[in-house]
């Protein structure tokens, strides 16, 4: 009887976390998309041109990896950005195998075009996460979650979340014009 009662807690568990992840996802997604609407991106299409940045060599295993997309996902999204200009698909001089996907000057434009473009008008995840803050004193640290990711996906997972956040930190704020000026 306690191996059956264990069973269903660790399905109630998944269940309540599949739930509230689906929802957050959906929140996310309707955002996302909104923001980058007037550039004719997709969400895939966008994230791959973060991620390509965000690495100094990207393959597109690297890209499939820090995506979360399966590697005919991303191959098939990065052909149509390389249609569009935004990136070049050279493959390893030394295995012909290796596709690498390196941003252009018009790709990198759009990205910083998108960043340029954001705005707090269509962000309820920011809005809802500044309502914790007046509460609770500090924004949300996403810690357990952080913790479960990490243990499915790896440290070095987490560690180019981090590393990629902190870069586009740095990236944008040296790009940012000040109020100063």
């Amino acid at each position: 009887m306690t191996n059956e009662r264990d069973m269903i807690e660790k399905m109630l568990f998944t269940h309540k976390v599949s739930q509230l992840s689906k929802a957050l996802w959906k929140t996310i997604e309707k955002d996302w998309q909104q923001w980058i609407k007037p550039f004719d991106l997709n969400i895939n299409e966008h994230h791959i041109l973060i991620i390509i940045r965000s690495l100094d060599e990207a393959t597109i295993s690297e890209v499939s990896k820090y995506g979360v997309m399966h590697v005919s996902t991303v191959f098939n999204f990065a052909k149509n950005l390389e249609k569009r200009g935004y990136l070049n698909m050279p493959k390893s001089q030394q295995d012909k195998r290796t596709t690498y996907l390196e941003l252009t000057d018009k790709g990198l434009d759009v990205l910083r075009q998108t960043y340029m473009s954001y705005t707090n008008d269509t962000n309820r995840l920011y809005d809802i996460a500044a309502d914790y803050e007046k509460v609770m004193y500090s924004m949300p640290e996403f810690t357990d979650v952080k913790y479960i990711v990490g243990q499915i996906y790896g440290s070095d997972f987490i560690n180019h979340i981090e590393e990629n956040h902190e870069q586009l930190r740095k990236y944008l704020l040296d790009e940012t014009p000040t109020d100063e000026s």
